[in-house]
């Protein structure tokens, strides 16, 4: 529709153009006529016409800029919804999400999602992950003609520094779990020896009976992890990526780290009556430094502040975009 009305304005103009050419040579014409006979009415119809044709210049140039600002603003509206919201909304997941990390409000996520590098194990959790998945359409042609050279290098730079996030948090990851679960093994294998567990032990036969025990539920965890044969997975490896304990240790707080591996014992395992968040905690003490030291989470926290930089500039830039389509085509600032 919109290029129907583009062509039939550019025949109205073509057309608007040859009458002002006939004009104009009209008016030169009879202007000359005049000139050389020394015609006054020849010189008054000359300037009828060349008025006339003045005034159809202006109308013409007029006309035309204001088809040109009418499709300006239909394009602009439609980038806006199609392109530009999308795009602020992803810069400003991240931006959120980072900068509630960055101030302890929240763990890191284990990862941004639609870079295609992010990690296909499960992943749980009570916060959803961060996404960044419209650039990697809207990047190429001829889409990426929507928006100016600026703004898709601000998008390959975020897009850049998500991709080193994602690949960063990964690698600390086996690091994280290997230096944890040497003392969660020992933490639930010294349980296991303790004189109250070996009595729960024998009155319900490793907790095929059923007991009022405080501690049934978190007693029957731990016999059946001590039973788990060699081969099994690292216990520490469910609680520092699917459960992202790995998110509270790279933003450095032990209460929150300590207080999620409780609450995942307690709902996630089902073993209800667990030791207080302290028991926990003292697990984490154990290693807390040693993991605040690695190189590879160390590499977590600069490659996250350079991705928030870059999200920062980049989201401050698409905004004051859309500020400019709300002030010149819809009005300017709401009222109210």
């Amino acid at each position: 529709m919109h290029s129907l009305n583009r062509l039939s304005f550019f025949r109205k103009l073509i057309s608007s153009w040859v009458s002002l050419l006939i004009l104009s040579l009209f008016a030169l014409a009879f202007f000359l006529f005049g000139y050389f006979t020394q015609n006054n009415l020849l010189y008054g119809l000359a300037g009828v016409l060349g008025g006339t044709a003045l005034t159809l210049a202006v109308t013409i140039i007029t006309s035309r800029e204001a088809v040109l600002q009418q499709n300006a603003k239909q394009a602009n509206l439609a980038r806006k919804d199609t392109y530009y919201v999308p795009m602020f909304n992803d810069l400003k997941q991240i931006f959120d999400r980072l900068e509630e990390a960055r101030q302890k409000r929240l763990p890191y996520p284990q990862s941004i999602k639609g870079m295609g590098n992010e990690p296909r194990s499960f992943i749980w959790g009570n916060y959803p992950l961060p996404t960044f998945t419209n650039w990697a359409t809207f990047q190429e042609e001829p889409l990426r003609s929507n928006f100016t050279e600026k703004a898709c290098k601000l998008f390959d730079k975020v897009q850049e520094s998500v991709a080193d996030y994602n690949k960063a948090v990964s690698q600390a990851k086996d690091p994280v779990i290997e230096i944890l679960n040497p003392k969660l093994d020992n933490a639930f294998r010294e349980w296991a020896s303790s004189d109250d567990f070996k009595q729960w032990s024998e009155e319900t036969k490793g907790g095929t009976i059923w007991s009022t025990a405080q501690y049934h539920r978190w007693n029957a965890y731990i016999h059946g992890y001590v039973e788990r044969p060699i081969s099994a997975e690292p216990e520490a490896q469910a609680l520092v990526w699917a459960h992202n304990v790995l998110g509270w240790v790279l933003v450095d707080d032990i209460d929150k780290a300590s207080d999620l591996m409780q609450k995942t014992y307690q709902i996630a395992f089902q073993t209800q009556v667990t030791p207080d968040t302290s028991w926990f905690k003292t697990i984490l003490e154990s290693v807390w430094t040693e993991i605040q030291d690695l190189v590879c989470v160390k590499e977590v926290h600069k490659v996250a502040g350079d991705l928030l930089v870059r999200t920062i500039q980049a989201k401050d830039y698409v905004q004051d975009k859309l500020n400019y389509i709300r002030d010149m085509y819809e009005g300017g600032e709401p009222p109210l």
